[in-house]
């Protein structure tokens, strides 16, 4: 229903404006609130693509520095997971909450998924890592020792006179020994299958010499040569059993590296992903953040195009109110005791209420004078009437021949009634002044009112 009083109106508009412009505030601290989130959180989501390639980094060290400091990678592995938790879960006391549409937390989810299995390659690596970096210490050692007794068959070999042949086999098992500690430990530096091939190469060339002198008859003949051997055998079989141990490992190793190297990729893209989704979450909320100022601003518009209506509409009712206010000022009460101070239908019901009120006011005036001029040509007419009959009495009395004295006594109550009835046509007449002092007083009012109005809209 549309308002018609003035203050209705004009409470409706401020309502509206005031509401509009409180909407506005709340959201705009709820945004701000709500970007600082959003930038909290896009910042872990982007650090956690970092620690991604961190993690690869530090293993990548690990392995080629051969060092089994792992405080860089766990930590980077901790740190990882506690931010992955809380962008999945939220977590109140860092301000982070939970994934706002059901696409971050779906990647989310799918980045969770590769980094259970993730992590446990990485915890698998660190594992084998430890235990093998022992054995690779002492792998130098361990082939110098070995490349010593291969030296000593040559040299017993040599001293026992063995024909070139023997000697030869003994010279290149000692090469052979040099040989697959090189390739071993290149292959456990850089894990490369060719160095692993020529390692194997040389391994099985090794071992079926050093099969051949044990069940040679001319190492056989001669003890020390023959001693020296099975030395160098025990000691082969127990290297082969340590460097196959260390190489097992390795490959291990090897397979977690591979898994790693695969996954860190999916890892990092998913991530990436994830981080894509939030910004465009937040875009999508900035951007309607924009669209609801533009419709405040259009709301507050039309709400300020309203209120101008309205003022209008209220300055022309008021100074058509003035207007009839005048009317009544300049002309006569009379003319207005049967129509009142008319105004238009949709008109305040402020400036109605008033000109009722002025209309009941003129009409009681107006009801007085009338009632004061009735009574005034009433007393005119009884005084009238009270000579006449005056007179006649006196011309009466003057034809009885009455005595003076009572004549004097009976004119005495004549020129009494008389009085009485002057008297009480002056208090008519001035009831009627002072009427006419209101009806004035009224018109006097009206004007001044009318003129202040008028001042303060030139003022405005």
């Amino acid at each position: 229903m549309k308002p018609t009083a003035m203050s209705a109106k004009m409470k409706l508009a401020g309502g509206l404006l005031s509401l509009v412009i409180v909407c506005v505030i709340v959201l705009t601290v709820m945004m701000n609130q709500m970007s600082q989130k959003d930038s909290l959180i896009i910042n872990i989501a982007g650090k956690e693509r970092m620690l991604s390639q961190k993690m690869s980094k530090e293993i990548f060290y690990i392995i080629h520095r051969h060092e089994n400091d792992f405080r860089e990678l766990g930590s980077a592995v901790d740190l990882f997971e506690n931010n992955l938790k809380d962008l999945l879960y939220g977590n109140d006391v860092k301000g982070i909450y939970p994934p706002q549409n059901v696409k971050i937390l779906s990647k989310l989810e799918e980045v969770m998924d590769i980094w259970k299995p993730f992590r446990e390659e990485i915890e698998a690596l660190k594992s084998a890592i430890e235990k093998v970096r022992p054995d690779i210490e002492v792998l130098t050692q361990r082939t110098e020792k070995l490349l010593f007794l291969s030296d000593v068959v040559v040299k017993k070999m040599v001293e026992a006179n063995l024909d070139g042949v023997h000697i030869d086999d003994s010279g290149r098992q000692r090469m052979l020994s040099q040989r697959m500690g090189l390739y071993a430990g290149r292959y456990l530096r850089t894990a490369n299958a060719q160095d692993f091939l020529m390692f194997s190469d040389a391994k099985a060339l090794y071992e079926e010499t050093m099969k051949n002198f044990l069940n040679d008859p001319s190492v056989k003949s001669s003890p020390e040569v023959f001693k020296i051997v099975q030395e160098t055998n025990r000691y082969w079989e127990d290297f082969e059993h340590y460097l196959g141990n260390v190489l097992r490992i390795e490959g291990e190793i090897n397979k977690h590296m591979s898994y790693i190297h695969e996954k860190n990729i999916q890892l990092l893209n998913a991530m990436d992903e994830a981080v894509w989704l939030y910004t465009e979450h937040s875009e999508d909320k900035n951007d309607f953040f924009i669209k609801f100022q533009y419709m405040a601003l259009m709301i507050g518009l039309v709400i300020i195009l309203y209120a101008f209506v309205i003022s209008k509409e209220i300055i022309e009712h008021v100074e058509s109110f003035v207007q009839k206010a005048k009317e009544l000022a300049s002309g006569d009460l009379s003319s207005f005791s049967q129509q009142g101070v008319v105004l238009q239908e949709n008109s305040e019901d402020e400036l109605k209420e008033a000109s009722s009120h002025i209309s009941l006011f003129v009409h009681k005036v107006n009801s007085a004078m009338k009632d004061s001029e009735e009574a005034l040509k009433k007393a005119e007419n009884a005084i009238s009437q009270l000579q006449q009959l005056a007179e006649e009495v006196e011309d009466t009395i003057e034809g009885m021949g009455i005595d003076e004295s009572e004549k004097k006594k009976f004119d005495k109550n004549i020129n009494a009634t008389e009085d009485i009835a002057i008297q009480s046509a002056e208090n008519l007449i001035h009831v009627n002044k002072m009427l006419q002092k209101l009806k004035k007083s009224l018109n006097a009012m009206v004007e001044t009112s009318s003129d202040k109005r008028s001042d303060k809209g030139e003022n405005s």
